[in-house]
């Protein structure tokens, strides 16, 4: 059975930089697992030629998807295309029905070496269609090749992934309790190492107003139809040390 894996390579200075919120990874992190398929990591890395060709080389071997953002688009910085054509030993070059896409769209004095450059991609890329600004995105091999504008982004993604081998979606649950991770941490781990099966991890809240806190327990599982058991012992461990709990539902 092929593993259905992923990794996400974002793509941008101005990620690492701060100047601009990623918010791509977290979108399709969602889409995949909703899916069921495995996001395993996600990497940001430089408009950096030598780091984009180690970097898509590496997931392409680990992960059965690899999506990239960032760095397709018309100007000098957008290096995404040449350095994924060299990761693969690919001539970069316009790829036929990329450029008669833009150049049908553009007018003929409008359609300049930029917009031309979206155009060229590694040899032999299948197109993913861009119904927002019509330049296209590609495929090679494994590598899913998208822009990192958010909006035209979504759009596309959606497009794809009804190609994508998909799985059973994970299962995911959520308690929410009044009492902290101190006060639960020994008997949190004890039922982790009974079920194995799942993952179940502490994340701590504060409301700062009402000076109040407590914990969010999630459990999530890619192999078990469901967590009713689990949750089940954690309210049952709330409730011994003496405090509340209830589901939380997105």
């Amino acid at each position: 059975m092929i593993k259905l894996n992923a990794g996400i390579i974002v793509i941008g200075n101005e990620i690492l930089s701060g100047r601009t919120k990623d918010t791509n990874s977290n979108f399709i992190a969602n889409k995949l697992i909703k899916n069921g398929i495995k996001l395993e990591k996600i990497t940001v890395i430089p408009d950096n030629e030598k780091i984009i060709i180690d970097t898509v080389r590496d997931f392409h071997k680990y992960y059965k998807y690899v999506f990239t953002t960032g760095g397709i688009g018309p100007t000098h910085d957008d290096i995404t295309s040449e350095s994924i054509s060299k990761a693969f030993k690919k001539k970069y070059s316009y790829h036929p029905q990329a450029y008669k896409i833009l150049k049908d769209y553009y007018p003929k004095n409008e359609f300049n070496k930029g917009r031309k450059k979206m155009a060229k991609m590694p040899e032999g890329s299948e197109l993913i269609i861009n119904p927002l600004t019509i330049a296209p995105g590609y495929i090679i091999k494994n590598v899913y090749v998208l822009p990192g504008v958010p909006m035209i982004m979504k759009k596309m993604f959606n497009l794809l992934l009804k190609n994508l081998d998909k799985g059973k979606p994970k299962k995911t649950l959520t308690i929410r309790t009044n009492i902290y991770e101190s006060v639960m941490a020994l008997e949190l781990s004890r039922i982790q190492k009974k079920n194995k099966k799942c993952a179940i991890g502490s994340y701590p809240y504060f409301n700062y107003l009402k000076r109040k806190g407590g914990v969010n327990i999630v459990i999530s599982s890619w192999e078990l139809e469901n967590l009713n058991n689990i949750r089940d012992q954690i309210k049952k461990m709330i409730k011994l040390l003496g405090g509340k709990s209830f589901l939380v539902y997105k």
